[in-house]
C-alpha cells in the first residue's frame, strides 16, 4: 500500500511527526495538495524495502522518530544521531532528512557532485552553513552588482511559449532553478505545500528561514496569477499556487540572495530576444516589435511577389491562348473568303 492509499488519519499521523506544529483543520484544508509529497515519500521508502540490509529502520513509524530525532534544538552531529556507526545507519539517517526537508542527502563517502553531503563529524546545520557557503554565498558580492529590476511579463508560461523551453520538475529543493542550457531545461521545484509547512516550523530547520522565504518568493515570481499559468499548472497536475504562501510578488533582482545568480542567467537569456519560430511571436510588453513587424512585413512583401509573379504568368498564358484563338479564326475566315472561286482574282494576295 501506498502513502497516499493511506486513511487520511493516518497521513496526519505521518505528517505531524515531519511537521510537528500542524493542525488537523490546516491538513484537511489542504489534504490534496499532498499527492506529489507522497509520491516522492513512497519513492524514498521503496529505497528501504528493495534492499532492507542497507538500513536499520524499516516501518514509516521508525523514520518519523528517527526525523524528530534529527530536528532536536541541539542539532547533534551525524554520528550521535545513531546508535552506531554503521554505513546502515547513515543510510536511514539520510533517507530521514530526504524526506522531512526534500533535498537529496548523502553521505560523504558518496561521491556525487549533484548531491548534497552529510559527513558524521558535523551537524546538519554546519553541512547546510558550509555548502551554502561554498556554492551560493561566496558569490554573493559578484551579484551583488546586479540591481536589475525583473520584467513584469517574466515567467515561466513565457519562457516555455517565446523561448522554448521546457521545465523538469524537482524534489530536490537544492536542485531549483538550475538550467541546463544545453537542452533548454530548467528545473522548477514542485513540493511548494512543504515550503509553506517549513515556514511554519522555521525552529526546526537545519538552514535559514530565509532559504525557504526565497525559494516561496521564486515560485511566486514565476508563476503569477494570469491564464496561461492556470492552464500550464493544470496540464502539468501541479497546483503550487493553490498553497497560500502569504508572499507577493517581488520584482526586484536585489530581493533574491539564493538564487540571484540563477535569476539572472535567466533574465539575461529574456532580454537577448526569442530565437528561432519564437520571434515571431509578439511578446507581452512586445520587447520583440521591431522583429515581429519585420518578419511580417517581409513575409507580406514575400506573398505579394509570389502573386504578382502567379498572375503574371497567369496573363502570359491567357495572352498566349487569345493569340491562338485570333490565328484560327483568322485562317477560318481566310478559308471561307476563298470557298468561291472567283475570290482567287479578288483576292489575289490570301487565295491562292
Amino acid at each position: 500500500m501506498t502513502i497516499g492509499q493511506l486513511h487520511n488519519n493516518q497521513k496526519f499521523e505521518l505528517l505531524t511527526q515531519i511537521w510537528p506544529g500542524m493542525l488537523r483543520a490546516d491538513f484537511d484544508t489542504y489534504a490534496e495538495l499532498y499527492e506529489k509529497y507522497y509520491l516522492y515519500l513512497d519513492d524514498q521508502f521503496s529505497f528501504i524495502q528493495q534492499k532492507p540490509t542497507l538500513y536499520t529502520a524499516h516501518t514509516l513509524g521508525e523514520l518519523g522518530n528517527l526525523i524528530r530525532r534529527i530536528q532536536r534544538p541541539n542539532h547533534m552531529k551525524k554520528a550521535d544521531i545513531v546508535t552506531d556507526q554503521s554505513q546502515a545507519s547513515y543510510n536511514t539517517v539520510d533517507i530521514a532528512a530526504r524526506m522531512w526537508l526534500t533535498i537529496h542527502i548523502q553521505h560523504s563517502n558518496a561521491h556525487s557532485p549533484d548531491c548534497f553531503q552529510w559527513p558524521e563529524d558535523k551537524t546538519l546545520s554546519d553541512a547546510f552553513a558550509e555548502w551554502l557557503n561554498q556554492r551560493i554565498l561566496s558569490n554573493r558580492p559578484l551579484d551583488d552588482d546586479d540591481t536589475r529590476q525583473i520584467p513584469l511579463d517574466f515567467s515561466i508560461p513565457n519562457l516555455i511559449r517565446y523561448y522554448e523551453m521546457k521545465v523538469i520538475w524537482t524534489s530536490d529543493l537544492l536542485q531549483h532553478l538550475n538550467v541546463d542550457w544545453e537542452h533548454n531545461q530548467i528545473k522548477v521545484y514542485e513540493h511548494g505545500i512543504c515550503l509553506r509547512n517549513h515556514m511554519k516550523n522555521p525552529g526546526l530547520l537545519p538552514f535559514p528561514k530565509e532559504l525557504v522565504r526565497e525559494a516561496v518568493d521564486t515560485l511566486t515570481l514565476l508563476f503569477p496569477r494570469c491564464k496561461d499559468t492556470d492552464d500550464l499548472l493544470l496540464k502539468e497536475r501541479r497546483p503550487i499556487l493553490d498553497v497560500p504562501y502569504g508572499r507577493s510578488r517581488l520584482l526586484a533582482l536585489s530581493n533574491y540572495h539564493y538564487w540571484r545568480r540563477n535569476l539572472s542567467e535567466l533574465i539575461t537569456h529574456w532580454e537577448n530576444g526569442p530565437k528561432g519560430l519564437s520571434q515571431i511571436r509578439l511578446k507581452p510588453d512586445h520587447g520583440n516589435l521591431m522583429e515581429y513587424v519585420t518578419f511580417w512585413v517581409a513575409t507580406l512583401v514575400l506573398i505579394l511577389t509570389i502573386l504578382s509573379i502567379a498572375f503574371g504568368v497567369g496573363s502570359l498564358v491567357l495572352a498566349k491562348k487569345a493569340l491562338d484563338v485570333s490565328v484560327q479564326s483568322y485562317n477560318l475566315a481566310l478559308a471561307i473568303a476563298c470557298a468561291d472561286k472567283n475570290e482567287t482574282n479578288t483576292l489575289p494576295g490570301f487565295c491562292k
